[in-house]
């Protein structure tokens, strides 16, 4: 039997938190040539705890919640916690490896941005000192765990290519996994949406509805996103004589900190444009409810300047969106020709792919039907599948 240690400490958000809630139902029907034991936040183990059976243990440590003391455990008592629970493979889930590592190590590379070449220049114009010396710590201690592992994964090519390039790597060193994405899972929940949610809603025929699924940060590129919303607004109510509105989920104000992202810049450009009235802020939507918002709108746009993978592209393609994204080229490798792309900081080149988009009833049906193609290529089980291969090739060693 193989024993595999998950170490998914860091997995607190956004995508960590979707490859867990997908790949933990699977693990149990490994065949019992594996004993699977889990760490998560303490936060989400009770979100997570009903994925414990006879081979699949869910554990956490409760003292570790901050980034640096959960770095620091783990190149400490995770060596312990190894050698308790007779670990044959480990695998971190967190873009941080175990340095010399007393078992074979398979690295989840994930965050784009300790390689983007956007974000410490994006922090230093913010006027982010501190943040910035706490991200080039980090960046450095992403780039040598590369090194460190004994088989590096990333969920894109293109994201192994950007690690290469950063790190002067044999990108041969990188295994690429795309994660899936399950449809029937996703629409399960037939409930409606919160009822102050869907009041924010302007459902009028005689309005386009353009989505962003994101919480506030700044990669996430908002800033160009709030500038071209007046251009598109002005273009549609000279063309067409309809409303716009763009529907977030998050809440963009002053004083609003979200995982140490103050969106009070953000929240002062709308209010200079005057384009308050023209977005509904959502906050946070349970993701088991966002095929709602979803089916909802006309248009998905996606601005981020770092990306390792996306769901929300994949989520966006299979409710049948077209979408428009910014011209990196993981966007490109995840969605191919059921997106139009965009220069990424260029909110005039984002403002005319938008109005093209919902101006144009060709285009938007040739990327609905692109896009309902494309997720075909997504799926949870290949994934484990690869993985469970890396698993048994690292044990080998």
């Amino acid at each position: 039997m193989i024993t595999v240690l998950l170490n998914a400490l860091a997995s607190t958000a956004g995508g960590g938190v979707t490859y867990l809630r997908n790949v933990l139902p699977k693990l149990s029907r490994c065949n019992d040539s594996y004993r699977f034991f889990v760490l998560v936040p303490a936060e989400h183990l009770s979100d997570y705890s009903r994925f414990s059976g006879e081979r699949v243990s869910i554990e956490t440590i409760q003292s570790v919640n901050k980034l640096f003391g959960r770095l620091f455990w783990e190149q400490t008592g995770l060596r312990s916690y190894i050698r308790r629970r007779k670990i044959d493979v480990l695998i971190s889930l967190g873009n941080f490896a175990l340095f010399a590592s007393p078992v074979p190590q398979i690295l989840f590379n994930r965050n784009d941005l300790y390689f983007s070449p956007f974000f410490a220049k994006d922090l230093q114009a913010r006027g982010l000192y501190c943040e910035l010396m706490r991200h080039r710590l980090k960046s450095f201690l992403a780039r040598a765990s590369v090194n460190q592992a004994d088989i590096n994964i990333t969920p894109t090519r293109a994201f192994a290519n950007r690690i290469g390039n950063a790190n002067r790597a044999n990108n041969r060193r990188f295994q690429v996994l795309l994660f899936g994405f399950d449809l029937d899972a996703f629409t399960a929940n037939k409930a409606p949406l919160a009822s102050e949610q869907a009041a924010k809603l302007n459902l009028s025929e005689n309005c386009y509805r353009i989505l962003y699924v994101s919480n506030y940060n700044y990669f996430r590129n908002f800033e160009t996103l709030i500038r071209a919303l007046p251009i598109v607004r002005d273009e549609i109510r000279r063309k067409e004589a309809k409303d716009i509105q763009l529907v977030l989920t998050t809440d963009i104000r002053r004083g609003a900190v979200y995982g140490g992202y103050d969106s009070t810049q953000a929240a002062a450009l709308i209010e200079e444009l005057e384009v308050d009235g023209n977005i509904a802020m959502l906050g946070t939507v349970p993701h088991d409810k966002l095929h709602q918002v979803y089916r909802q709108c006309d248009l998905f746009v996606c601005p981020s300047y770092a990306e390792s993978f996306s769901h929300p592209l994949v989520e966006a393609m299979a409710m049948g969106l077209p979408v428009i994204a910014a011209n990196l080229d993981v966007h490109r490798e995840v969605c191919g020709e059921a997106a139009v792309y965009f220069d990424v900081f260029d909110e005039r080149q984002l403002a005319k792919r938008c109005v093209e988009a919902l101006r144009t009833p060709w285009l938007r049906e040739n990327l609905r039907r692109t896009g309902s193609e494309r997720i075909r290529k997504f799926s949870w089980d290949q994934h484990l599948q690869g993985l469970i291969a890396l698993v048994e090739r690292a044990a080998a060693k």
